[in-house]
């Protein structure tokens, strides 16, 4: 009978899954593949995020929000070239702060042992779903300018640093902190930041006016599911991609894609359960967004968690998910894509649960508080460092007067007003209307 990875007593910590270094493949040309392989399919991730956003903001700004997540995603891999992947993976020759080589791929390796190539396409793409994230806070409110300045900021210094910190070498890491796949580092992170960006710029114009009669409908549905079914196909290589091959850790890529599909069906599910007995209502929006929450909590030990594990964790974030979703606009926080129920809280609860359920240090497998604590500490570290550069700045640019797009275009529509045209133009239909009539009367 075959032994489980899981019940491995030396299975601890394999060298290849968390975070890895920059570059490091393990001396397998099979795992060099499977990285690049992992980074172009998570570019689609990018079309994902396309349409969740679009379909939750209003139509008169779902091309604008599109734009903003291209845009994103642009600068990313460009600012990750030259600085971001360095800043992230590069020696800090001992400062345990942030890289300083590396930079503008000078003296990437390109070798057996280590391909920073490779790795860069994995990571850079995986820094732009951070990036795409963060859009969710600024949408149908921020300047274009401002956002690609705040892009650039976030993905080129902010996120590098926790990157640094938390990879194999960082010093949270060394001290006990987990974190497989990003449900700190990627999506606790950019939760964060969008809060503050919600914060900041301040409600939609009108929205939580009593007297106002101007429509925050959601643009469609079905374009959030689109976008969930895409998410999830992406995420099998966002937890997968971590994962690379090696006699210590046998079974441990089935088992992170099991935990991945698990986990999102379990948020997806409890979410619908959730909103039917709380609304009596069944929501397309809810039951995908609490498939992301899952995912986005599977992400912090999908390696070392029991299916079942897996199932409770990603559960209570489909769970959490829906409640506070319906709980924020009461506080009149204005979160049209629900960035932080499904982001911040799905990344809160995957990095807080592996300190109770990790098969290696978890409190309820009896290794007591030690990993519990680290997990606290980093979730508290990652939101101090992020909290307080996205606020300043934001507080820049909002002391330059381009924070925010002008009134008229808020609600007129940023489509209209800065794209030229709308999502989709009928620019014949009045004409088409009074012909219809004419015929009918005739």
């Amino acid at each position: 009978m075959q032994q489980h990875y899981l019940d491995n007593p030396n299975a601890a910590n394999p060298p290849s899954a968390p975070n890895p270094p920059a570059g490091a493949t393990g001396g397998s040309h099979l795992d060099e593949d499977w990285l690049l392989i992992a980074g172009i399919v998570l570019a689609f991730s990018q079309l994902g995020f396309g349409f969740l956003e679009a379909g939750s903001v209003r139509y008169k700004n779902a091309q604008s929000i599109v734009i903003k997540v291209f845009l994103g995603m642009c600068l990313t891999i460009l600012i990750y070239w030259l600085f971001g992947y360095g800043f992230s993976y590069g020696d800090d020759f001992g400062t345990f702060f942030m890289g300083g080589t590396k930079l503008g791929a000078y003296n990437w390796a390109a070798t057996e042992a280590q391909n920073d190539y490779s790795n860069f396409v994995f990571k850079a793409t995986l820094s732009c779903i951070g990036v795409s994230i963060v859009s969710g806070g600024a949408a149908e409110r921020l300047t274009f300018l401002a956002w690609g300045v705040l892009a650039l900021f976030y993905s080129g210094f902010v996120s590098p640093a926790i990157v640094h910190w938390t990879n194999s070498n960082g010093w949270l890491t060394k001290l006990g902190y987990k974190d497989m796949a990003g449900s700190g580092f990627i999506f606790y992170s950019a939760g964060v930041a969008a809060l503050v960006v919600t914060v900041v710029s301040k409600p939609r114009k009108y929205r939580f006016d009593p007297n106002s009669s101007l429509n925050f409908q959601p643009f469609t549905s079905i374009y959030v599911a689109f976008g969930t079914v895409i998410l999830f196909a992406t995420w099998m290589f966002i937890n997968g991609g971590q994962i690379q091959s090696g006699q210590a850790t046998p079974y441990v890529q089935g088992l992170v894609a099991v935990n991945t599909l698990v986990a999102g069906a379990a948020g997806g599910f409890w979410s619908f359960i959730t909103r039917y007995f709380t609304k009596e209502t069944t929501s397309l929006f809810s039951i995908s967004r609490g498939i992301l929450a899952g995912l986005v909590a599977s992400s912090a030990a999908a390696h070392e968690s029991q299916i079942w594990a897996t199932t409770i964790v990603a559960s209570i974030a489909g769970i959490v998910y829906t409640l506070t979703a319906t709980a924020l606009p009461k506080v009149k926080l204005d979160d049209p894509v629900q960035v932080v129920p499904i982001f911040l809280h799905g990344g809160f609860i995957g990095v807080l649960f592996t300190g109770l359920l990790d098969v290696n240090g978890g409190l309820f497998y009896g290794k007591g508080m030690k990993l519990l604590g680290c997990q606290l500490l980093g979730l508290l570290i990652i939101t101090v460092w992020v909290a307080f550069f996205v606020f300043f700045i934001l507080i820049v640019l909002k002391g330059f007067a381009v924070l925010r797009i002008d009134s008229d275009a808020e609600v007129a529509g940023i489509d209209k007003e800065k794209c030229n045209y709308e999502a989709i133009s009928f620019s014949n239909e009045d004409q088409q209307q009074v012909n219809i009539i004419k015929s009918v009367s005739h």
